[in-house]
């Protein structure tokens, strides 16, 4: 007789939990602490997004959400862990486009799959990254020619990223070279750019603030238009290169097996929570924006799409995330 694989006896195993939960269940839940697990360390839009769902969840359904910062390669070790948690809907995972989309294309042995091991709930923000240069660039422009003159350097959070993957197509654009130097935390990539010892980088919106103090320049942001919080910057696209960069998503996912009810319950709290003009306001002045479809059917669709994308991208660049 053949064995049952792992995911089968795990699948088998969140069905049966799900058998035994009632009706009253559904209805009380939650009835004690939701785990809100963040795959990166303190600081940056992890830590950002994981206060403001937190006090959505706090408020819609009257739990006691909380996060838990399990940060480590490339956000696998985080991401993994809910992958293997309870399907009761008391642990989530904040999934980004880089851990959740890129990662299982990137990683030649990724320990998850997004279709397997998970159930979408929202995408809750979609985001962009922004292209600083260091204090004697002024634009795109400027950061080519610079590199026609020598080899550049230019930092992320590690390969596979996407701050790293969004400067491998710039470079591929540009036909200029550079060399990638990776960073546990968003903060030392701006002190290096802002010390003149990077010379440029793709992060998210939250290091605008040290821009405004001109020690870098944000040159260009990724997407279609330009962000609310930095209108004078330039997208890529006004740049001369529509084909560099992406815009991203944030969003909650649950293990393989969480009851659909909880899911949706889930769903709706973080849609409702964050519809009101002083939710969209907070995430705004981050630089993201309220995603406009917070449905799990939404969220499977564009998992989807991402999944399609960034393995033809992988096959084009033979970029491989090593650990």
């Amino acid at each position: 007789m053949p064995h049952p694989t792992r995911r089968a006896f795990l699948a088998a195993s969140a069905l049966a939990a799900t058998a035994g939960f009632s009706t009253a269940a559904f209805a009380t839940y939650p009835d004690k602490p939701i785990r809100l697990v963040v795959p990166y360390g303190g600081g940056g839009m992890g830590s950002v997004f994981g206060t403001l769902v937190t006090e959505v969840l706090n408020a819609q359904l009257k739990s006691a959400a909380y996060v838990d910062y399990k940060p480590g390669a490339n956000a696998v070790i985080g991401t993994d862990l809910v992958a293997k948690a309870p399907a009761d809907g008391y642990t989530l995972l904040m999934a980004t486009t880089s851990s959740i989309a890129i990662n299982p294309a990137f990683l030649p042995n990724a320990r998850y799959d997004p279709l397997k091991d998970f159930v979408p709930v929202a995408i809750v923000w979609t985001s962009r990254n922004v292209l600083f240069g260091s204090a004697e660039l002024k634009s795109v422009k400027d950061l080519v020619a610079l590199g026609k003159k020598r080899p550049l350097q230019y930092g992320s959070l590690g390969v596979g990223t996407l701050a790293h993957l969004s400067s491998e197509m710039l470079l591929r654009a540009t036909g200029i070279e550079a060399v990638h130097v990776p960073f546990k935390g968003q903060g030392q990539i701006m002190t290096e750019v802002a010390a003149g010892r990077l010379d440029f980088a793709f992060t998210d919106p939250t290091g605008l603030a040290l821009a405004q103090g001109g020690k870098v320049n944000a040159l260009a942001v990724t997407g279609k238009a330009r962000l609310g919080v930095a209108a004078s910057v330039p997208t890529l696209a006004e740049s001369g290169f529509p084909t560099v960069g992406t815009e991203s998503w944030i969003a909650i996912l649950a293990p393989a097996g969480t009851p659909r009810d909880v899911v949706e319950k889930l769903s709706n709290a973080l849609s409702a929570g964050f519809s009101t003009e002083a939710m969209k306001a907070k995430v705004a002045a981050t630089g993201s924006e309220v995603a406009p479809n917070m449905t799990p059917a939404f969220f499977d669709r564009e998992l989807r799409s991402e999944l399609v994308r960034w393995k033809k991208f992988q096959q084009e660049t033979r970029i491989t995330i090593e650990q």
